[in-house]
């Protein structure tokens, strides 16, 4: 089976995503993934993770023998000055975020990396439109969930959830594409539910909203999640409507649903052909929403669940290896 190397591009544990989630299961299939994880390491060392997978921490992959083909596997588009160092065999650019606002800085790299990459995946719909009039090789593929994973809260409850009212949730990074205002607005017309936070600070310094029944509880570790999804009477999508937002496909969703939780969002393109999901974009609207919902039967759980099964990660796993093993057949590299 070949060789994926992920150079130096997110810790392995920080928020557990899609490069996490995807190498992981590539490696269940089969393939041998050296993660160069990111950060600075006193002891540089080599943890295997599992027979195929190893996490490298100070130590670069060339370094460890591996079978061939070897394939660079990059998210980040500046990366593209990597790829010669590598000698890879195949390169793959997985798009997960437009080049825009936030992510305005990988614009000037973002030509090129197209350019070189033997392979293109796309996260949602609007990248695969964008790559697709450039480059004769670009698959979508969405984002998805560990369905095991998060359908079973697996813990206890935990200890700093807040009590005595319906538990109002977001999970993910605390960054400038959230509608702060809108959730300000929200948060300050229905005191008499409590909003929770979850995720890692990402391009901001401190957290944004200061009322009585707003809990920001931190980045939570990938095992415990579940408990804390399961313990939420609903899960929210607050995004801005921005360029980059509009290629935004959101692991929160998938992972919501497999925990069961109704989803009030924003209506992102991504979301618009979700089942059962509840979109608004004006403040008042989206309080009314989330208040009728609270008060509604919920009919829409085992829809979600489906959805969510449907959209695991091993799923989308499987699809990108029958794309590799088609691409390293078209080069001939299956023989090295």
């Amino acid at each position: 089976m070949p060789t994926i190397i992920y150079p130096p591009s997110i810790p392995w544990n920080w928020m557990f995503q899609r490069p996490q989630q995807l190498l992981s299961q590539l490696a269940g299939l089969g393939y041998t993934v050296l993660y160069e994880d990111l950060g600075h390491f006193s002891s540089p060392t080599v943890k295997k993770l599992s027979s195929t997978f190893s996490l490298c921490q100070g130590i670069p992959a060339l370094n460890l023998p591996h079978p061939r083909p070897r394939i660079l596997w990059l998210t980040v588009p500046s990366h593209v000055g990597l790829i010669q160092q590598y000698h890879p065999d195949l390169v793959i650019y997985d798009a997960v975020d437009e080049p825009k606002d936030e992510f305005a800085s990988w614009a000037p790299y973002y030509p090129l990396i197209v350019e070189k990459a033997d392979l293109l995946f796309a996260s949602a719909h609007s990248i695969h439109e964008h790559l697709s009039a450039s480059h004769p090789h670009v698959h979508l593929i969405p984002n998805g969930v560990d369905f095991e994973h998060f359908s079973s809260p697996r813990l206890p409850q935990p200890a700093d959830l807040p009590s005595g009212k319906p538990l109002i949730g977001y999970s993910g990074a605390i960054a400038p594409w959230v509608d702060w205002d809108l959730l300000t607005d929200v948060v300050q017309q229905n005191r008499d539910l409590n909003f929770v936070f979850m995720g890692a600070f990402f391009q901001m310094t401190k957290f944004p909203l200061k009322e009585a029944n707003v809990f920001y509880l931190g980045l939570k570790s990938y095992n415990k999640l579940p408990s804390y999804l399961h313990r939420l009477n609903m899960g929210l999508i607050p995004f801005r409507l921005t360029e980059m937002t509009k290629g935004c496909n959101p692991i929160k969703l998938y992972e919501y649903y497999a925990a069961g939780l109704p989803v009030l969002g924003t209506p992102l393109p991504e979301l618009l052909a979700v089942p059962k999901i509840h979109l608004e974009s004006n403040p008042h609207r989206f309080s009314l929403r989330l208040r009728q919902l609270l008060t509604i039967e919920d009919n829409g759980k085992t829809e979600r669940l489906v959805f969510a099964q449907a959209n695991a990660w091993t799923n989308r796993a499987n699809h990108i290896d029958q794309i590799i093993s088609q691409m390293l057949n078209i080069k001939g590299l299956f023989a090295l």
